[in-house]
């Protein structure tokens, strides 16, 4: 149906029936028309977020494919070097889902098509904050990684793909990256071994040409962030988090209602 039942699910939460209020809400959301909420439903949704944050806990569902890990106490870096704007913050929950839906196809100033993205910069875990969404997407080939180390000292990406087993890495320090592994990048390893690797020619039966010359046994996206960093996957109920996440926008005044799509809390 659309956008066009917009004013009558607003009607309901302005004027009931009650048992439709939660459901209107909901539906508004889906459909991205966030922006329409009057103010008081939208002090009420910031006034349970900060309710929620009290005693978030980790999000022990399945997590996105690539995810960048930096120091957290740089992580205001972060938003400088990606371009993100109007941050809110976010339950553990509420950034999940939120890099789920994190597209919005929008209408610019000039009338031509603009896309919004959000991203998602979690709480502290073991002294790093993971940066998830669309933004750090290819972040390696388009110098974003770089540019995070830069504003943060350090910058780690990491990726896996189970659909075809393809994991990929890289370590950038200071604007430059240092040592990267792409399971399907030719080649393989870039940069010179870092002293944690254990390198495959230390193998017994390597033999001169089996392996590139810096190839290394830690191939894992996974292992080498749960070795260096956090591994998200490792992630559960127990797992220590301290202060909390944000949401963040790449496109300056779009705000975050106009994104379809409920977020969860």
């Amino acid at each position: 149906m659309g956008r066009g039942v917009v004013p009558e699910l607003l009607v309901i939460r302005r004027e009931g029936p009650g048992r439709l209020r939660r459901h209107a809400l909901h539906a508004l959301a889906v459909l991205g028309a966030g922006d329409e909420l009057t103010c008081h439903d939208r002090a009420a949704l910031e006034r349970l977020v900060r309710i929620r944050l009290l005693d978030d806990r980790p999000w022990d569902e399945h997590c996105p494919f690539a995810w960048i890990a930096v120091p957290a106490a740089t992580c205001e870096g972060v938003f400088a070097a990606l371009d993100l704007h109007d941050r809110i913050p976010a339950t553990m929950a509420m950034g999940m889902s939120g890099v789920q839906h994190d597209r919005a196809d929008l209408t610019g100033p000039d009338g031509e098509g603009l896309t919004a993205y959000r991203a998602f910069i979690t709480p502290e875990f073991s002294g790093w904050r993971m940066v998830f969404g669309t933004p750090v997407w290819d972040c390696v080939s388009n110098g974003l990684l770089e540019r995070v180390s830069e504003h943060c000292g350090q910058a780690h990406y990491y990726s896996r793909d189970s659909y075809d087993d393809a994991h990929a890495w890289a370590i950038a320090e200071g604007g430059r990256v240092l040592r990267s592994y792409g399971t399907y990048l030719e080649p393989q390893w870039t940069g010179e071994p870092l002293p944690w690797e254990e390198p495959q020619t230390d193998d017994p039966l390597w033999e001169p040409g089996m392996y590139e010359p810096n190839a290394l046994c830690e191939w894992s996206a996974n292992g080498v962030a749960d070795r260096l960093t956090v591994d998200p996957e490792q992630i559960d109920e127990g797992t220590l988090m301290t202060s909390h996440g944000w949401l963040a926008v790449t496109v300056p005044g779009v705000g975050h209602e106009a994104f379809p799509g409920a977020l969860s809390v």
